[in-house]
């Protein structure tokens, strides 16, 4: 939901929460129209605490899963993580006029997938 708001708004959709929206005074039709404010940017950020949030969850059951299922989801843990530092980097501004997601790099990607494999093997 984070990462692609611009591409999504090409194709004519908003995933964000409305009632966050509403709350905030953004209205659908802003966003569609790129309008990125300081309360679009709240909206953005409390997403993104939520998400924080819920990839702690996926961290604390990732033990319960068998072989290989604990790296594989401390793996994707550490990805997403990186898309809210750079969501954070950017002041929560997802939006753009060139209709990009939000990137990370690959050297960010690999050192991500390095951490999980840590984390992982030392059992944090």
């Amino acid at each position: 939901i984070l990462r692609d708001a611009s591409p999504d708004v090409a194709l004519g959709r908003v995933y964000l929460p409305q009632d966050m929206l509403k709350a905030e005074g953004v209205s659908t039709e802003d966003v569609l129209q790129l309008k990125s404010s300081p309360e679009y940017r709240k909206v953005v950020a409390a997403v993104a605490d939520h998400a924080e949030s819920l990839l702690m969850e996926a961290e604390m059951g990732k033990s319960t899963l068998p072989g290989v299922g604990p790296l594989f989801v401390q793996i994707i843990v550490e990805l997403y993580r990186e898309y809210l530092i750079k969501l954070e980097q950017i002041g929560y501004d997802n939006l753009n006029l060139s209709g990009e997601r939000v990137k990370i790099n690959t050297v960010q990607k690999l050192m991500a997938s390095f951490k999980a494999t840590t984390k992982v093997l030392t059992q944090q």
